[in-house]
């Protein structure tokens, strides 16, 4: 056989070695896939995107809920070059029934949500409410291509009450999605407050429906359905009508204030303010109202309550006041002259009152806020022993309240400033630290609870959710005082209850009014630098408004069987008393109006009050 001949017959048999083997691998090695491939052409996987759970107070009023309306969609695969006239004739019809809609935005939407592997119909329009939908219902039918479908907007009936806690939602981008992949069916997602931090139990689960369809996308049989998760709801421990009582209050001031239990850290009410209209973020907010909220000197975007830090002034003074019995080897009865200023390398440091307090003890020192006391005490003490008791009693630190990135604060130490500044402690540093002035600063729920471990003698969690669904959420209090520290309660307890109930406390004559007895500290923190050489101080009132200090007033009730802690800070509102105690007594009053505290108990043990 000649060699030509041996070579195709070699290749003949080869070609079909290599046809025999593929024909093999694809009729039986490849039959799984192609298998697969053919359920896939004929199962069609629609998912049910669950409602977001709604937001409620504690007695079940609405917070954030979701409004009924409708959606507009378009079929897939007209960015195709052949139907594009189409895809832009049907937007330009659009527009003329939504004059707002941006034309080339809603196209470029459109191209990138289509693709020749999507089957479904593309949101060209989120929502539409039902009297627009009444409207053009008859016009949009007229079109072969567009759809309508049922769709929901989150809604916040009360506006601007609470905005700060409850947050807001927003169209969910990239990282959302990557974050939380459900966001990608939802299109929205938590972007602050409540609707950020429990976003993920809000959305609740995917649903879906396994379709037998045709080659033309026809449905032919249900083959499996499951309806999604929706038990999602949020019941708040906050209570409308207080939260309501304190926005009136706040009408005509900013800062922030919140009312707790001082033993379960249920949070009633809580606001930061100015506050905003959170129903203008939903859908995205306009340039105008942005740039207004952004440029506004008052600070309406930021949450005071948690991210708001402040210098507390003299509602520290209690911890520190603790601080001092356990380290400057005093007790509370030990009495020390208190002029009106001390003197340290040629600098004077006066007590807040002209002409000072004579001698006081810790009970006088913290009824009528003597800083003199502080100012020679703090001394003996040493910061670093003052800021450890400090940080002890819950300052330095989240709170743990459940809402998104709330602030640490600072507890200022010789430690603290060598970490941060290289600088070396002075003993001026502990004297203006001593009275929480200086590099001192706290957020208003820091304060108010460090005054309910007071009241307490424990720690509380602060929260905001009661329930999830069905779920109840509790949170125990801490243990956060040695033996030593609790037996000391009582003066302190003593000194705050004098400040409100008895002539010569500072708050005594802006808390008359209170249905309950109180206890309580007023503060009042200074924004700028007031010149020790000025014996006679320059009227808060006679001050530019961001100059003047920052009024606090901090207090539970009622005194002989404590039960709620309320802490007010007014930004700039001068003296803390004047300014904040007003506040104070609204939210007492309402508690007791509301049927939250049993005034009967108090009454029968007023009369035993005694220092």
């Amino acid at each position: 056989m000649s060699g030509r001949l041996k070579f195709f017959l070699i290749l003949f048999v080869s070609v079909w070695v290599i046809l025999v083997v593929r024909i093999y691998f694809i009729s039986i090695k490849s039959n799984t896939y192609y298998e697969e491939l053919a359920k896939r052409n004929m199962i069609k996987t629609e998912f049910i995107v669950p409602i977001r759970g709604q937001i409620l107070d504690r007695n079940g009023e609405p917070l954030a809920v979701n409004e009924l309306g409708f959606s507009l969609a378009l079929p897939p695969r007209m960015s195709l070059r052949s139907k594009l006239a189409e895809l832009e004739h049907q937007v330009e019809l659009l527009a003329e029934f939504f004059p707002s809609l941006n034309k080339e935005e809603t196209i470029n939407h459109y191209k990138r949500q289509d693709s020749p592997y999507n089957h479904d119909f593309i949101n060209v329009v989120d929502f539409i409410s039902y009297e627009e939908m009444h409207r053009l219902y008859p016009r949009l039918l007229q079109s072969d291509y567009i759809k309508i479908l049922p769709s929901t907007k989150r809604f916040y009936p009360n506006k601007t009450t609470a905005s700060h806690i409850i947050g807001y939602t927003g169209r969910a981008d990239t990282k959302d999605i990557e974050r939380t992949p459900l966001s990608k069916f939802t299109g929205i997602v938590g972007k602050s407050g409540l609707e950020r931090q429990y976003n993920d139990f809000l959305q609740g689960e995917l649903g879906y429906r396994k379709i037998k369809v045709t080659a033309f996308n026809q449905e032919i049989e249900l083959l499996e359905e499951k309806r999604p998760a929706e038990n999602n709801d949020i019941l708040l421990t906050l209570d409308l009508r207080l939260q309501k009582a304190m926005d009136e209050e706040f009408a005509e001031k900013n800062g922030a204030a919140v009312v707790m239990n001082i033993h379960t850290g249920e949070v009633l009410a809580a606001g930061s303010y100015p506050e905003y209209d959170i129903n203008d973020f939903v859908g995205g907010i306009s340039y105008t109202k942005w740039n207004a909220l952004r440029e506004d000197p008052h600070n309406p975007l930021l949450n005071k309550l948690i991210n708001g830090t402040y210098p507390p002034g003299s509602v520290i003074k209690m911890g520190i006041g603790m601080a001092l019995l356990e380290y400057a080897g005093i007790n509370e009865h030990t009495v020390i002259e208190t002029p009106e200023y001390i003197e340290l390398g040629g600098r004077k440091f006066r007590d807040w009152r002209v002409g000072g307090h004579g001698s006081s003890d810790l009970v006088k020192s913290i009824k009528r806020s003597v800083d003199v006391y502080y100012y020679k005490l703090s001394q003996k003490a040493g910061m670093s022993n003052i800021a450890k008791v400090i940080e002890q009693m819950g300052f330095g630190r989240p709170t743990g309240i459940d809402l998104p990135n709330e602030f640490s604060g600072i507890v200022p130490s010789p430690e603290w400033k060598m970490k941060r500044f290289k600088q070396p402690w002075y003993i001026g540093d502990t004297i203006v630290s001593s009275i929480g002035q200086g590099s001192f600063a706290v957020t208003p729920l820091q304060v108010a609870r460090h005054t309910a471990l007071l009241a307490s003698g424990k720690l509380p969690t602060p929260h905001l959710a009661k329930s999830l669904g069905d779920i109840p959420k509790i949170y125990e209090p801490q243990e956060a005082l040695s033996s030593f520290q609790k037996s000391k309660l009582p003066p302190i307890r003593l000194g705050m209850y004098q400040v409100c109930s008895e002539e010569g406390g500072t708050a005594y004559w802006h808390t008359r009014a209170s249905k309950v007895s109180i206890a309580c500290k007023t503060g009042t923190a200074q924004v700028v630098g007031i010149s020790q050489t000025d014996k006679k101080r320059i009227r808060e009132e006679d001050m530019d408004y961001f100059h003047r200090s920052h009024a606090w007033i901090t207090g539970y009730f009622p005194y002989e069987n404590p039960q709620y802690a309320v802490t007010v800070m007014v930004e700039h509102g001068g003296h803390g008393g004047s300014a904040s105690g007003g506040i104070l007594v609204k939210m007492a009053n309402t508690l007791s109006d509301l049927g939250y505290i049993d005034t009967s108990i108090e009454k029968g043990a007023k009369g035993n009050v005694k220092r």
